[in-house]
């Protein structure tokens, strides 16, 4: 076994440490204020370092060379095969049981190695992310081209793509496509520079997730004219009309995706 050390960030507080624990052991479910706590951690962890014998990298490297490059590939190889996504889930799950043990048997995740359940429940939430994010891009994906909504993505199966500035263009407007709407309270995901976001929003009073697309004021204008003003968190309830919110001194009007892609396809009409 190498001999191995791990460091993790001065500006880590306790509470960002008992949260991760708390995420990585599903002791029970976070709550929405410790998700963004949660968020907040395992940014910060980015900057942890670990070192291999003489070699030192940040926890984020490490994701890279050990996690990302051995499984992402033939994850979306899979995923992409699946014409039923809801069965992602176990190949998800799979693969994270894979990740785990590889932790152990290269000494990466053990006992005696202080400050290795962090370093193990950072890969785990990093892969979860990316697994769970893309199956919702190529759910996305399928739903607009049943749709007859014309778009540009970039490719999945390519790592160099999957990095690209933005995931597909509507209607010559750059999107992204997030899992959910803490992406907005992610390091990752700023600035928000993208004329639109395709999301998923929970709805309070239905208690389910409803799929949303968060777009520029100045990108829904030229779809559209005025909306109410409301804030995220309630957003949901103003549904099936557009709402506008501000986050972080930006204007944003949420619509539901079924509107927004009703929009898209009428402008996309008309433009033949």
């Amino acid at each position: 076994m190498p001999q191995v050390s791990i460091s993790l960030p001065f500006d880590l507080t306790p509470q960002h440490l008992r949260v991760v624990l708390k995420y990585f052991e599903k002791t029970e479910r976070l709550i929405p204020p410790e998700w963004k706590m949660a968020l907040r951690a395992f940014d910060l962890l980015n900057k942890g370092t670990i070192k291999i014998e003489r070699r030192q990298m940040s926890f984020q490297q490490f994701y890279d060379r050990h996690v990302d490059r051995p499984y992402a590939d033939d994850f979306i190889a899979r995923l992409m095969k699946l014409e039923d996504l809801e069965k992602a889930e176990t190949l998800q799950q799979k693969t994270a049981f894979e990740i785990l043990a590889m932790l152990e048997r290269e000494g990466f995740y053990k006992e005696n190695l202080v400050s290795s359940e962090y370093l193990a429940a950072y890969c785990l939430y990093w892969w979860i992310s990316f697994a769970k994010g893309y199956r919702f891009e190529l759910s996305i994906f399928r739903d607009l081209k049943a749709s007859g909504i014309a778009f540009v993505a970039h490719d999945l199966r390519k790592r160099s793509e999957r990095r690209s500035p933005y995931d597909l263009l509507v209607l010559r407007q750059v999107g992204d496509i997030k899992n959910t709407t803490y992406f907005l309270y992610s390091a990752r995901a700023l600035p928000l520079n993208r004329d639109f976001y395709i999301t998923r929003l929970y709805h309070s009073q239905r208690r389910r997730y409803l799929t949303v697309v968060l777009m520029a004021k100045a990108a829904w204008r030229r779809l559209n004219g005025a909306v109410p003003t409301a804030l995220l968190e309630t957003a949901a309830s103003l549904f099936p009309q557009p709402v506008q919110i501000t986050f972080e001194g930006q204007d944003f009007v949420i619509v539901p995706f079924d509107l927004w892609k009703d929009k898209v396809k009428k402008r996309q009409q008309e433009e033949i």
